[in-house]
């Protein structure tokens, strides 16, 4: 059996030779072994756009789960709860 620097120098040999539609074939096969052979993530976070993309109803079910934990920050999480010192009276227009 060849070593991995021997098998990799005759991949570029012959990556080369090809034309850049073969060689992106190639690339598209590599990269389709790489992912097979990743460990599968247990779970795919959607970023914020999707989120954002989503429906009001599925945004919500998504969010759910974060809801208690975010309830205690603002509780308990310093850097959140800084401004609780202002009273209401603080806020209260003359008008009012």
């Amino acid at each position: 059996m060849q070593n991995t620097a021997n098998i990799e120098q005759i991949i570029l040999k012959n990556l080369r030779q090809l034309p850049p539609e073969k060689q992106q074939e190639v690339l598209d096969f590599t990269e389709f072994l790489r992912q097979k052979l990743a460990p599968k993530m247990t779970t795919s976070e959607p970023s914020l756009r999707e989120i954002a993309a989503m429906t009001l109803a599925q945004r919500h079910q998504h969010l759910a789960q974060f809801i208690p934990q975010t309830a205690d920050d603002f509780l308990t999480n310093p850097e959140l709860t800084e401004f609780s010192v202002l009273d209401t009276e603080d806020w209260e227009l003359e008008h009012d």
